[in-house]
């Protein structure tokens, strides 16, 4: 079938047309609908060295770094099992990461959080970065370290407000937009040359 024979038979059936682009409106509002916005928050913790360690009048940037290993310990310590569920204890829906930040040498802790409301994406962040703090400070007191020679946990930047993702969404209704015009246009030419087939074999008297 040629491009100008097809176009002539959506203009046949333009009334068959008109309805599957009415139907597949329909399907990427469901669409749209069935998949929720989520919201996303995130924020990072410097690792900072214990005022023991540092000189007198000594800048403690520039003894960052000895601290790779400590937070690649922490970050271990945060995403065990136990920790994520009390992390995420009324809040199953939400997404939580806790990892070095690839795209810093230094001890620098990335935190993100995803979840389905802004409340419930707040509450995760600061009850990871709380447990980020005591964690620390847990593990430093099983070793027996010194309280002047402990690492602190520095929160470095957060952001003030959630941010909302539609991503999934439009994904989605792109997707069923895409295959549902697709799926009408060739629904009807398929239709329409049905239907000429048919009326082929009818009698002069019955065709349109």
């Amino acid at each position: 079938m040629t491009l100008s024979n097809f176009l002539r038979s959506l203009a046949r059936r333009w009334y068959l047309l008109l309805g599957a682009l009415v139907l597949t409106a329909s399907l990427c509002f469901a669409a749209y609908s069935a998949v929720p916005p989520s919201y996303e928050r995130a924020a990072s913790v410097l690792l900072m060295p214990g005022t023991q360690t540092i000189p007198a009048g000594g800048n403690p940037y520039l003894y960052l770094g000895g601290l790779g290993q400590a937070s690649e310990i922490l970050v271990a310590a945060m995403n065990s099992n136990s920790m994520r569920q009390d992390l995420l204890l009324g809040h199953s829906r939400t997404e939580i990461s806790v990892a070095r930040d690839p795209a810093s040498s230094g001890p620098l802790v990335a935190v993100s959080v995803s979840g389905p409301s802004d409340a419930a994406v707040t509450a995760v962040l600061d009850r990871t970065l709380t447990a980020i703090s005591d964690t620390l400070t847990a593990l430093q007191n099983q070793a027996d370290v010194p309280a002047t020679a402990q690492i602190d946990a520095l929160q470095l930047t957060a952001e003030p407000t959630s941010v909302l993702v539609v991503k999934d969404q439009f994904q989605l209704v792109a997707l069923v937009a895409a295959g549902g015009i697709a799926l009408s246009l060739l629904g009807v030419g398929f239709v329409d040359g049905l239907l000429l087939s048919r009326q082929r074999g009818l009698p002069a008297s019955f065709r349109e």
